[in-house]
């Protein structure tokens, strides 16, 4: 039986919606500190290879993927949502700031893997958790308003990481200093979700261990669609290394970055709505040809062709994931929603992997401008090929 904190068919969004993104908020504030100056501080001070970066980051997200689907199968069987997100979110704001004192890319390495662990452990109770306040018809909106906290403190963690290299300057120990300050905006969201927010109790579900076929046929179409799309798509520290390369600053990054940031902010909501209104699987197609579009720009080698391809970016991962953790909350049965959740993500995660390993490779023998030109070719064809087959993900009443 659904608890009573679910929202009623009049209140589109309640207290525990509210919370769930301010925790988001401080949670990105967090991490948007770290991530921008990451690829940098790997490629200046501990002198990785391209190859290397990939690596990691492929690893850090083939890490959430594999605990995502643990996650969401543990949460379903336990009955509640809230405990098993709380565990999540506590161990990536206490590990994040321990980038201050990494001395090789194998140290930012396991910080990164630790910090993906955590988002890995909370990520599918949390979704199933907002999902338990969220009606059909307004899922596109709540988890637009969801993606636009989250991406709001983005844009105050790369913004605070802009200021504070301007003030500290470009040096190795202002790098690591802006590490651990990420640690208080970790705590206040930490504490927000442990206060604020309510956790819903439901009848557990009774399987013992996943069976496909519980889940609908449109949920598996979006998972093989986003799983395809991601075996192309890079990640933001490529897109980082390529402004660098294109001529923009070190300290402009965090800037860059920010750009990037607050389009995901604008967007996100407008994004869920018009999803609401035209279909979610028309406005995925849409946000896989702005992932195209961005990169094709990158591939310029200009500045401006960098600055206006991070605008384009944060576009697409204002919708790519709020879409699809939209179209799940609508068609996945309540007892499976965190399962659910788990599997798209681990699926998603272990194409993430290859693509990130695969993009480092390609940089590293064949030049920046193949990689791009490629993923932002194939973005626009399976843009294409997802408007064709959207009413496939629609799932008959």
């Amino acid at each position: 039986m659904q608890s009573k904190n679910t929202t009623s068919d009049t209140d589109p969004i309640n207290k525990n919606i509210v919370a769930l993104g301010a925790n988001s908020f401080f949670t990105d504030f967090a991490t948007e500190m770290i991530l921008p100056l990451l690829p940098i501080f790997l490629d200046r001070y501990l002198h990785a290879t391209k190859g290397e970066i990939g690596l990691i980051e492929g690893i850090a997200e083939f890490g959430v993927a594999l605990l995502i689907a643990f996650s969401g199968f543990v949460s379903d069987r336990l009955g509640s949502r809230k405990k098993i997100t709380v565990i999540g979110y506590g161990l990536s704001n206490l590990i994040k700031p321990l980038a201050f004192f990494a001395s090789s890319a194998m140290m930012i390495g396991v910080v990164r893997l630790g910090d993906r662990i955590g988002k890995g452990i909370r990520a599918a109770p949390r979704d199933a958790l907002i999902s338990a306040f969220v009606l059909k018809k307004s899922s596109g909106f709540v988890f637009g308003f969801h993606k636009m906290m989250d991406s709001a403190g983005a844009v105050a963690g790369s913004l605070a990481a802009f200021l504070l290299l301007w003030y500290l300057g470009e040096s190795e120990a202002s790098f690591r200093l802006i590490f651990a300050l990420s640690f208080v905006p970790g705590i206040i969201a930490l504490l927000i979700l442990i206060y604020f927010v309510s956790d819903v109790t439901f009848e557990p579900s009774p399987a013992k261990s996943f069976t496909p076929s519980a889940l609908p046929k449109e949920f598996y179409m979006l998972v093989v669609f986003q799983t395809m799309f991601s075996l192309v798509a890079m990640n933001y520290s490529f897109m980082i290394l390529k402004a660098s390369n294109d001529g923009i600053s070190i300290l402009m990054i965090p800037l860059a970055y920010t750009l990037y940031n607050v389009t995901q902010s604008v967007f996100a909501i407008p994004i869920g709505k018009m999803a609401d209104k035209y279909g979610k699987a028309t406005l995925l197609a849409v946000v896989y040809a702005a992932f195209g579009a961005g990169a094709l720009m990158m591939a310029t080698n200009l500045p401006l062709g960098s600055w206006i391809g991070f605008g384009i970016y944060g576009f697409f991962a204002g919708g790519f994931n709020a879409l699809a953790k939209a179209i799940i909350s609508d068609v996945a049965p309540i007892q499976l929603k965190a399962t659910a959740y788990g599997v798209y993500y681990l699926s998603v995660g272990v194409a993430t992997l290859i693509s990130l390993a695969a993009a480092g490779m390609i940089w590293d023998n064949y030049g920046s401008d193949i990689l791009f030109i490629g993923v932002g070719c194939a973005a626009l064809v399976f843009a294409f090929m997802l408007f064709s087959f959207r009413g496939l993900f629609v799932k008959k009443q």
